[in-house]
């Protein structure tokens, strides 16, 4: 349906404009990063930092004031301000880049259609100004697989669409590649949109509509390894889609694991169906709902041996909740 969307039609459109050459032995890549003050973009620029002498950490946001912008440039990353509303913004900020990890969001609008706009302005910069390696945060067409919208998703497919019809068209003349990650549900999550709820005094429910079925999880924060493996051995993953996922686990398990952390609250499984969510009337509660439909289907096929492949330390849920077990005390707090 966004086909009317691909607007190049020939790769003419697309000439070096912006200055980029790469070769192995140049010394540090530039990385340029979207997203890199919030959950996913934040991670992965931490874990770059780490390594200055193999990368250069170049973190684009729309608020470079902000407190995670300046810890961000303490660590050494370059700090530039763009949107991707404003296609002059992208070019200045991929100039003479070598990579670019894109991730677009939905949740700030919840507009399908800018955000998937939004994405290929980004696409459309990164060809430009000679970008050789695009990572996406993708998904599939859960609209296809399920036949109910999931905005949230289904534009990330959208955008996933595009770069592979727009490398295919340009990528012999311009030697661009890209890699698709396609990420499970985020730990995070039981901090912020899926933190328990109180039903009583020390009882929190866990809501999450798994009816029977497991899920595949994995920490935000964990992503950052795997793209530093991916970047050591980039055209291993060139033309990839890498499914990546920690482990997987049933509403029992999640349940069992928050209560042997939390011996002072009881946690309980309310059962709550697909159904039940389409019902309620927050913002997005549908596009949720399709979301943990889509799980539930089987077509989000997960490859928790290959994301230990790419991050061997990649935390288990237990794990996790034993190091975050303060982000979710305050959140319980917060839930009172």
């Amino acid at each position: 349906m966004f086909k009317n969307w691909f607007r190049r039609d020939s790769s003419e459109k697309y000439k070096m404009g912006c200055g980029s050459s790469f070769d192995a032995s140049d010394g540090p890549r530039t990385v340029v990063i979207f997203g890199s003050t919030g959950l996913l973009g934040g991670a992965i620029a931490r874990r770059l930092l780490q390594e200055p002498f193999l990368y250069k950490v170049r973190c684009v946001t729309r608020r470079s004031s902000s407190e995670k912008a300046r810890q961000l440039a303490e660590h050494g990353a370059v700090i530039v301000n763009a949107d991707l509303g404003e296609t002059k913004s992208l070019e200045k900020a991929l100039e003479g880049a070598d990579i670019m990890f894109l991730t677009t969001h939905y949740w700030d609008e919840r507009n399908k259609e800018k955000e998937v706009i939004k994405g290929l302005n980004a696409i459309d910069a990164a060809i430009q100004c000679g970008v050789k390696h695009i990572i996406f945060n993708g998904s599939e067409n859960v609209k296809k697989i399920i036949g109910k919208e999931c905005n949230h998703l289904d534009s990330k497919s959208a955008i996933e669409e595009y770069i592979r019809e727009v490398v295919q068209l340009v990528g012999n003349k311009t030697g661009i590649n890209f890699t698709i990650l396609r990420l499970p549900f985020w730990l995070e999550n039981f901090y912020s949109v899926f933190k328990p709820h109180k039903l009583k005094h020390a009882v929190y429910a866990v809501a999450l509509p798994l009816e029977g079925c497991e899920l595949d999880m994995m920490s935000v924060e964990d992503v950052g390894e795997v793209i530093a493996s991916i970047l050591r051995r980039p055209r291993q993953y060139y033309g990839k889609t890498l499914n990546l996922s920690a482990e997987a686990l049933s509403m029992e398990n999640i349940v069992d694991t928050f209560n042997r952390h939390f011996d002072n609250r009881k946690f309980t499984d309310p059962k709550i169906r697909v159904k039940d969510m389409e019902k309620f009337q927050f913002p997005g509660a549908k596009d949720l709902a399709a979301m943990f439909e889509f799980y539930q289907s089987g077509e989000a096929v997960r490859d928790i041996k290959l994301t230990r492949k790419l991050n061997p330390h990649a935390m288990t849920f237990d794990r996790w909740l034993s190091e975050n077990r303060d982000k979710v005390e305050e959140a319980l707090r917060e839930a009172n």
